[in-house]
């Protein structure tokens, strides 16, 4: 039986525009870096610092701390911008879909790449709130290892007393939250509102591939 189901934000729960790739990816090529689109979606659903850090790297940069903080700080400034200016909004069917498993007794968690700051921020314009629209949530600076570890997986388990990984579902769209899911030990689960296909989600292990979260309360039904 499902006791806990952990999402992704951005692409899995809200729409962001693809915003936070734009600014990821502008981030680091106004600092020289050149790569290429396969190059950049391996770090889709990562912690955003050490995404940069890594994206620096491969594009050619030589990453000084200096340099590296210069990009995250502009990444954090630049998101906020645009965050505010448009904030991003839940997907279709989502709040119902949390809505529903909460009403049934599992708790809802979010886990996301993005530092507390931009996090807290996307909720409050959405109107999400602890315990109201979620029952936990854990960012990519809150624990020692970001997506595609299984920290934050683990951080939110601790944080509602789930011990048996057999009763947890994770959900993303990105091969970094099937890589952290499998990680973890729990029930994979892909939803295509992302970048990637069903067969790329196979190839990833994925247990099982949804159109949206949308369907998940059906599906962890049967």
């Amino acid at each position: 039986m499902i006791e806990l189901a952990v999402f992704d934000m951005a692409g899995t729960t809200i729409d962001d525009r693809d915003e936070v790739y734009r600014v990821l990816r502008e981030a680091t090529e106004r600092e020289g870096a050149r790569y290429t689109d396969d190059q950049f979606q391996q770090w889709m659903g990562t912690e955003k610092k050490w995404a940069i850090g890594n994206l620096l790297r491969i594009g050619g940069v030589e990453v000084t701390e200096q340099l590296h903080e210069k990009a995250w700080a502009w990444f954090r400034e630049e998101l906020r911008r645009t965050y505010t200016e448009n904030p991003p909004q839940p997907l279709p069917g989502v709040e119902n879909a949390l809505a529903t498993l909460r009403g049934r007794g599992i708790k809802v968690a979010l886990t996301t790449g993005f530092s507390r700051e931009i996090a807290d921020l996307i909720l409050s314009a959405m109107g999400w709130e602890p315990r109201k629209t979620f029952d936990a949530s854990s960012c990519g600076d809150e624990v020692r290892d970001g997506r595609p570890e299984p920290d934050m997986i683990f951080k939110v388990m601790e944080n509602l007393g789930i011990d048996d990984p057999a009763t947890v579902v994770s959900v993303g769209d990105t091969a970094a939250d099937v890589q952290s899911a499998l990680r973890a030990g729990v029930t994979s689960v892909g939803v295509l509102t992302g970048h990637l296909t069903r067969g790329d989600f196979g190839t990833e292990g994925a247990h099982l591939v949804l159109d949206s979260v949308a369907d998940l309360p059906e599906a962890v039904r049967k």
